[in-house]
């Protein structure tokens, strides 16, 4: 009896630390849409399935149990299972992107725990009181407990994943029939590898200054992001409703507008953001024209044609749609076009021309990139019949979007903060921009870019060249910052540093800070989390 009551001891705590790789799994799969193709991808670049010491240690004693079958070994597995419990997550860094308890996690949780149970728990007691044999082949799933945890987590998942289809069609169907009941609103698409939230925030505040206007708000670019927008906001009497349209794979755009059908179409750029999912760029390209060939018969595309994926991209995919083409070149293709382009710390001033009309614009938004987006507001607005004054009023007043080349004061570090997600365009910008504080010593703080595929070498190493323009560079990590460290020595740049984390730049900035008083520093990408 002395034994069963170990045994039954050790699982308790067993199941204690299952929950809790569970939710470490579970927490993964959430970062990654819940997504089978990039889960396992996650977990492996993560080492979270690497067979550790502590894993180890249990296998060990679990042979000794095997073989043994003695009170004092149960006891000393006990002991090792709670020693490795709390040293994986004491140790364990902790993820800036929280696990969010929603709905579809308390429904996965249920669905894991019924089989955990079934599969696992209710036979380890049944063969532990018994005391036969297939009592350890079980606690073998103990001892391998992240595996187990990956098992557990999947099930549930896939499980989970069937039953929200049938819940998330019931939301669908409720925002398609508020869509056709606002027969009168007009709808604003707007995609791209990058700058889209931007620039419907811009076109947001833009619009909203001429009409009710609604957008999807902060980054709900999904499908059921856009839908959960969709029902909490718009109202019979909404004007326009600006919605951003976020894709990682192919056809996701198209399942947004079979919802929410454009009249306008924008796309911002399109680059090699997201390769790990969309494989080529040429699979990025046609999944961002789907905001093109998804839209109305009559509706309009706005388009940067100074990206060349978008330029090519117009002959195969919207030779059916009337098309407005804006950039920065004088060519007789573009209908919108910029001059006398001037940026400082104080924002930047620039001139849209139209055939033969000359727009004079002002903001405090920073970066070339930012140009792009208000020339892109500038248009819709036009075509939904506001006034050149009030575009131009509007435009003024846009405040900068908070860590998208925001100027700020980080405690005593003078910032550009461009944290939110870097991009080969954006953060060549951002580097663009920086060098603009002529009299400032310009640091920039980076752990690289990622989501690049097989072009992730490439495009890091010339983040490097591109950084060797500023004063000094820390590089946080060391993985993805290998590129860039390349592309610097390879011009011969050394006053570059690495660092582990964030709160090791800080220090090293607070060091340069002490002798050059006038410093800033350009944080380009978010800092690396436990799961970047």
């Amino acid at each position: 009896m002395t034994l069963f009551v170990f045994k039954i001891i050790l699982i308790l705590i067993s199941i204690v630390f299952l929950h809790i790789n569970l939710t470490r799994f579970l927490h993964i799969f959430q970062l990654t849409f819940y997504n089978f193709t990039e889960f396992f991808p996650t977990i492996k670049k993560t080492k979270e399935i690497k067979f550790g010491v502590g894993q180890l240690s249990l296998v060990i004693l679990w042979l000794f149990s095997a073989i043994f079958n003695q009170v004092w070994n149960y006891v000393l597995w006990t002991v090792v299972l709670i020693v490795v419990m709390y040293y994986t997550n004491m140790f364990k860094p902790k993820a800036k992107k929280k696990f969010v308890i929603t709905k579809r996690v308390k429904i996965t949780y249920a669905v894991s725990y019924i089989f955990e149970t079934i599969l696992l728990i209710l036979p380890l007691v049944y063969f532990a009181y018994m005391n036969t044999i297939p009592f350890y082949f079980f606690a073998l799933f103990l001892a391998m407990y992240k595996y187990t945890g990956i098992l557990f987590a999947s099930i549930g998942n896939f499980i989970t994943k069937g039953i929200m289809k049938i819940e998330n069609k019931k939301y669908i169907n409720e925002a398609k029939e508020i869509i056709n009941s606002n027969k009168n609103m007009k709808i604003v698409g707007i995609t791209g590898s990058y700058g889209k939230t931007s620039t419907k925030n811009i076109v947001y505040a833009i619009l909203n200054e001429c009409f009710s206007t609604v957008m999807t708000p902060k980054s709900f670019n999904t499908t059921l992001g856009v839908v959960r927008s969709i029902r909490e906001n718009i109202r019979p009497y909404t004007e326009v409703f600006v919605c951003e349209m976020g894709a990682a794979r192919l056809g996701e755009i198209k399942e947004i507008c079979d919802i929410v059908s454009p009249d306008f179409s924008v796309i911002t750029s399109i680059g090699p953001q997201h390769l790990t999912s969309f494989k080529t760029i040429e699979n990025v390209q046609k999944g961002k024209f789907e905001i093109v060939t998804n839209a109305k018969k009559d509706a309009v595309a706005i388009l940067n044609v100074d990206n060349s994926y978008i330029a090519s991209g117009i002959d195969m995919y919207a030779k059916d749609k009337k098309v407005i083409r804006y950039g920065t070149k004088n060519s007789e293709n573009i209908d919108y076009r910029v001059e006398n382009i001037s940026m400082n710390e104080n924002g930047s001033t620039f001139d849209l021309i139209h055939n033969n009309e000359k727009l004079t614009f002002e903001t405090k938004l920073l970066g070339k990139h930012n140009i792009y987006n208000i020339m892109c507001v500038a248009i819709v607005a036009r075509q939904l019949g506001a006034s050149n004054e009030n575009i131009i009023k509007a435009v003024k007043k846009v405040r900068p979007i908070e860590h998208r080349l925001e100027l700020k004061k980080m405690g005593n570090i003078l910032a550009l903060d461009d944290s939110f997600n870097s991009n080969p365009e954006g953060s060549k910008a951002a580097i663009e921009c920086l060098s603009l504080f002529k009299d400032k010593y310009k640091v920039i703080v980076t752990p690289g870019m990622i989501e690049l595929g097989d072009k992730d070498y490439e495009l890091n190493k010339k983040l490097g060249k591109y950084c060797t323009r500023c004063d000094y560079v820390i590089l946080v990590g060391t993985k993805t910052t290998k590129a860039i460290k390349d592309g610097m020595d390879e011009e011969g740049y050394k006053n570059y540093l690495v660092v582990k984390d964030v709160y090791e730049a800080f220090e090293k900035l607070n060091n340069i800070k002490a002798s050059h008083e006038n410093l800033i520093a350009l944080f380009e990408n978010d800092l690396p989390d436990s799961y970047s």
